[in-house]
């Protein structure tokens, strides 16, 4: 046989593997905390419009969601993470078990943001802005450069070296550190 007699089987089988749909991706999560401020103003848009449906859809009350949840960090996150949970479990390429699943998902999560609003000051008509550590908002804010991170990086240096110290003097030592700076 030759080349040509398995020509029209090679083009068959090209045709064949176009006739295939497409099936779309499963969507990523967004990761709330890696946006850039740009970002982070076009995924609140969507999802502030896939809030106010669930919110209609399940005549939730202002102690389950208060009209300020998108200047509350800790709701943004658990709002986006639901639905990115929702639009994956209705994702064409889920099975049918999905919905039971994001029902589960939803029940917690509906108790887990009663939880979060009941501990804000925030009421339906006035706004609070989160308790936040200040040690925390130091380093969220200024990272490495922050005084409280360079603070923290000298205690864990001095610690460090002391264990450091002890293990070369034989004295007695409450962790195991293993000096990766000695040739073997």
């Amino acid at each position: 046989m030759s080349d040509e007699d398995y020509s029209d089987l090679e083009v068959e089988i090209d045709q064949s593997a176009n006739d295939e749909p497409e099936v779309a991706e499963l969507p990523a999560p967004v990761d709330w905390m890696s946006l850039s401020i740009h970002e982070w103003q076009e995924e609140i848009g969507r999802l502030r419009l896939w809030v106010g449906q669930v919110v209609t859809e399940w005549a939730l009350p202002t102690s389950v969601i208060l009209p300020c949840w998108e200047q509350h960090g800790s709701m943004v996150q658990l709002l986006g993470a639901l639905r990115d949970a929702y639009d994956t479990l209705y994702h064409e390429m889920q099975p049918g078990t999905g919905a039971v699943d994001w029902q589960r998902y939803w029940s917690w999560a509906r108790s887990e943001m009663a939880s979060i609003t009941g501990g804000q000051r925030c009421t339906p008509g006035e706004h609070h802005g989160d308790r936040l550590q200040e040690w925390a908002r130091s380093i969220a804010e200024e990272g490495e450069a922050s005084e409280v991170a360079m603070a923290e990086d000298a205690r864990v240096d001095l610690a460090v070296r002391n264990h450091m110290e002890k293990g070369r003097t034989g004295n007695a030592m409450n962790v195991v550190f293993v000096d990766f700076t000695k040739e073997r």
